[in-house]
C-alpha cells in the first residue's frame, strides 16, 4: 500500500479575510412586500406590485358576509363589501387621484371592428381594439383575491392612529399621520436613531394615513427647552412649589409618547377663580399652545364622544370646567374612560351595524375645574392633583408673547424621542424608590412616570441615586393629598353603614348606627349605667347587626378548624361587630349604592382583619355573616382594651391554625 500524499487543510481565517477583500453580490431576492406564486398552480395573475392601493386581507362573518379591508390611495383604511361594494365608482373612490392605474393594469378593449372582403372571402380588421377604460369585472377580481391571499385580517387591536405606540422589542413608533417615526432597538440592545416612514402596515400593525400633526425637531435639542419651560412653569402659585411645576412637567413630555408607556398618569389642575388655570390648558393656554393639533381638548363633552373622537389615536385629552353638579354621571363615565387609559386597555361598544367597536384607550387625560366632584378612591389614585392658590401681590405675570410655544413643543417632542433610550431604567429608578418610601404599587406607579418624563426632558442620561432621593423625599406618602385623602372602598362602606339614620322604636329622632354600636359596647362595659340597653340590642339585631365576640374553634379529627360567634365580654376578646350578607334592612340601608344587593359583605370582608362565613343569630334568624372588627366601625377611645387595633393583632395571631 501506498503511502498517500499529506495535505493541508485550508485555513478558515485566511478564506473569510479572501472573501472580505473580494466580495461578491448578493442574489437579488424578494424585496419586502413582493408576494411569490405558491407552486399548486392556483393562484391566475399576480397581483401588480406597484398598485398604489394596498390589499390588507379578508373578513367572513357567519351571516355570509365577507368585507375585504384596503388601504386606499391616501393610506386610509376602507372596509368594501366583497358581494356588491366593488362595483366601478366605489373602485375609483378606492384608488382616488389615481384611478388611471386600473386602466392600465385592468385595461378594458373594445371590439376590434371587421368587414367582410369578397375579394380574400374573409373578414378584415379595419380597425384595431383600442382601450375604453378599465374591466371592473377583473380589477374587483384581482383585488378580492389578493385580499384572500393576504388571509384573514381582523382590524380590532391591528389599527394604530395618531400617537405614540409601543413596538415589539421595546422600540417606539410615533404616527404623526402623513408618516411613522420609529425607534428600534439594534442588534447590540442599543435605541437606534429616529428614522421615517410612510404610513402603512408594519409587522401585523396598520398605520393609517391621518390628518397630519407637527413632527418632532429634525436635530437633537439640548435641555434648554425644558429649562425654559419649567422656570415658566413655577411662575403660577403651587400649593406644592417645589414639586407641582416638576409633576407637570413630567406630564407635558408624557403627552408625547403616553400611547407607547405601560401606564399613564392622568392630571387634574385645581384651583379658585383667578389662579391661572385658563393660562395653562385653557383653549389659548400655554398647554394646547405646545401640542397644537396633537391633542383632543374640549370643554364638555360625553364619554362617547371622547371614545368615537379618539378611535384608535392616543394623543393627549384635555377637559375643562369638570365641575361637580346634582347630577355628575357624565363626569363619572368621563372618569372612567380616564381610568381605563391608565392602563391602556381597549373598550368595545356594540353598533347601529350590529358589529362591536373596538376603541383604543391609551391617552392621557387632563383635567380642570375649581372643585374637583366626588370620585372613587381607585380613580383618585390614578390622578397627580396639581393645585392653585391665588397669585400674591408681588409676583409678575410671565409676557408669554416671547415665547413661540409651537417650536417648543416640537422640541420637547425631540427630547422625549430621543430620551427614550434611557426612560425605562429612568422609570424603575424612581418606582423602586417609591415603593420603599411606602407609596402602593399604583402610587409609584403614578408618580414614577410624571418624574421620569421630567428627567428625561431635563436631562441627557438616567438619574442616579442622589438624583432619586431628592424628588422622592418631595413625593413621601404623607404629603401628597392624592394618597392621604384617598378612602378605600371598605372605609366608604363602613362610613356609609355608621353614618346612616335610623329611627328604633319609640324614639323622637333618627339616631346614626354608630351611635347605636357605640351605646351596645358602653352598655356591655358598664351594665348598670345605661337603661334600656336590651332595647338597644334588639332594634341593632333587627337590622342585621350584632355585637359579639369571634371564637376559633380548631381542628378536631376529621371535621376542619371554623370560626364562631358568642355573647360579646368586653375583657375576654375582641369585639366584632357581625353584618348579615342577606338582610332587608340592610339592603334598605345600602340600596342606591355600589353596595347594594349583598356586595356590602364582600366590601366588608376586605377590611384587615374581618372574618367570614360566620353563621349568627340576628333577632333569632341564623343568617350568614361577616364579623367586622369594632376598631374598624367606631373610635378607639370608646373601646375596651382589648378591642383595639393592637390587642386585635395579637389575639388573632394566638390563634393557632385560624385563618382572617
Amino acid at each position: 500500500m501506498t503511502r498517500r500524499k499529506a495535505t493541508t487543510a485550508p485555513d478558515p481565517l485566511t478564506e473569510i479575510g479572501d472573501a472580505l477583500e473580494n466580495p461578491e453580490a448578493a442574489p437579488t431576492m424578494a424585496a419586502p412586500g413582493d408576494r411569490v406564486r405558491d407552486d399548486d398552480g392556483d393562484d391566475g395573475e399576480p397581483f401588480p406590485l406597484d398598485c398604489p392601493v394596498v390589499p390588507l386581507g379578508i373578513q367572513s362573518t357567519i351571516d355570509g358576509s365577507q368585507r375585504c379591508y384596503y388601504l386606499n390611495v391616501n393610506g386610509e383604511i376602507v372596509s368594501l363589501e366583497a358581494g356588491n361594494k366593488h362595483g366601478k365608482n366605489n373602485l375609483v373612490h378606492l384608488f382616488g387621484k389615481s384611478a388611471k392605474y386600473l386602466e392600465k393594469a385592468w385595461t378594458k378593449w373594445s371590439a376590434p371592428k371587421k368587414e367582410y372582403s369578397k375579394a380574400d372571402k374573409a373578414w378584415i380588421e379595419v380597425e384595431p381594439a383600442r382601450p375604453i377604460g378599465f374591466d371592473q369585472a377583473e380589477a374587483s377580481a384581482a383585488l378580492i383575491m389578493e385580499c384572500s391571499r393576504r388571509g384573514i385580517f381582523d382590524p380590532a387591536g391591528r389599527l394604530r392612529g395618531r400617537g405614540a405606540h409601543a413596538v415589539t422589542g421595546g422600540g417606539l413608533a410615533l404616527h404623526v399621520g402623513d408618516g411613522v417615526a420609529a425607534v428600534v432597538p439594534r442588534a447590540n440592545g442599543a435605541m437606534g436613531a429616529m428614522a421615517w416612514y410612510d404610513t402603512g402596515l408594519y409587522e401585523r400593525f396598520v398605520y393609517p394615513a391621518a390628518a397630519p400633526l407637527a413632527r418632532p425637531w429634525p436635530q437633537a435639542v439640548s435641555p434648554d427647552v425644558a429649562v425654559e419651560l419649567a422656570a415658566l412653569l413655577r411662575t403660577w402659585n403651587w400649593k406644592r412649589p417645589a414639586l407641582d411645576p416638576v409633576l407637570l412637567l413630567g406630564a407635558i413630555g408624557q403627552g408625547f409618547i403616553g400611547g407607547a408607556l405601560g401606564w399613564r398618569s392622568n392630571v387634574w389642575i385645581t384651583g379658585a377663580r383667578g389662579t391661572g388655570k385658563s393660562a395653562l390648558n385653557g383653549k389659548y393656554g400655554i398647554c394646547p399652545a405646545i401640542y397644537g393639533d396633537m391633542l383632543f381638548r374640549t370643554g364638555n363633552s360625553s364619554a362617547a364622544a371622547i371614545r368615537q373622537s379618539l378611535k384608535n389615536s392616543t394623543v393627549p385629552v384635555m377637559l375643562d370646567e369638570i365641575e361637580p353638579s346634582a347630577d355628575n354621571r357624565q363626569v363619572t363615565q368621563v372618569i372612567e374612560l380616564a381610568r381605563i387609559a391608565s392602563s391602556g386597555d381597549n373598550m368595545h361598544r356594540g353598533g347601529q351595524d350590529h358589529q362591536a367597536h373596538e376603541f383604543t384607550l391609551q391617552s392621557p387625560f387632563w383635567f380642570s375645574s375649581i372643585n374637583i366632584p366626588p370620585i372613587e378612591a381607585s380613580d383618585r389614585s390614578r390622578l397627580a392633583i396639581l393645585e392653585l392658590k391665588p397669585f400674591t401681590a408681588d409676583m409678575v405675570a410671565p409676557n408669554f408673547r416671547k415665547y413661540d410655544f409651537a417650536t417648543m413643543g416640537r422640541k420637547l417632542f425631540r427630547r422625549m424621542v430621543d430620551g427614550w433610550s434611557y426612560f425605562r431604567p429612568t422609570f424603575d429608578a424612581y418606582h423602586s424608590a417609591l415603593l420603599a418610601r411606602g407609596h402602593e404599587s399604583r402610587g409609584a406607579d403614578q408618580f414614577a412616570t410624571l418624574l421620569a418624563c421630567a428627567w428625561v426632558l431635563l436631562n441627557d442620561q438616567a438619574p442616579d441615586d442622589e438624583d432619586v432621593s431628592h424628588w422622592i423625599e418631595h413625593c413621601r406618602p404623607q404629603r401628597m393629598a392624592e394618597v392621604n385623602d384617598a378612602t378605600s372602598d371598605e372605609e366608604a362602606c363602613i362610613l356609609h353603614l355608621t353614618t346612616f339614620l335610623v329611627q328604633p322604636r319609640g324614639k323622637d329622632s333618627r339616631e346614626a348606627i354608630s351611635e347605636l354600636v357605640g351605646r351596645w359596647v358602653h352598655n356591655s362595659i358598664n351594665p348598670s349605667e345605661l337603661p334600656g340597653a336590651d332595647a338597644t340590642r334588639s332594634y341593632v339585631e333587627q337590622i342585621g347587626l350584632k355585637v359579639m365576640n369571634a371564637v376559633w374553634h380548631p381542628a378536631e379529627g376529621d371535621k376542619p378548624g371554623r370560626w364562631g360567634a358568642e355573647t360579646f365580654m368586653p375583657r375576654s376578646a375582641p369585639g366584632f361587630l357581625a353584618v348579615a350578607a342577606r338582610h332587608q334592612e340592610l339592603d334598605k340601608i345600602f340600596s342606591g349604592t355600589k353596595w347594594q344587593g349583598g356586595v356590602w359583605k364582600q366590601t366588608l370582608a376586605r377590611v384587615p382583619g374581618a372574618i367570614e362565613g360566620v353563621t349568627i343569630s340576628f333577632a333569632r334568624a341564623k343568617i350568614r355573616a361577616v364579623m367586622v372588627p369594632l376598631c374598624a366601625i367606631i373610635d378607639e377611645s370608646e373601646l375596651p382594651e382589648l378591642s383595639r387595633e393592637a390587642a386585635l393583632t395579637e389575639w388573632l395571631a394566638q390563634q393557632k391554625g385560624a385563618e382572617v
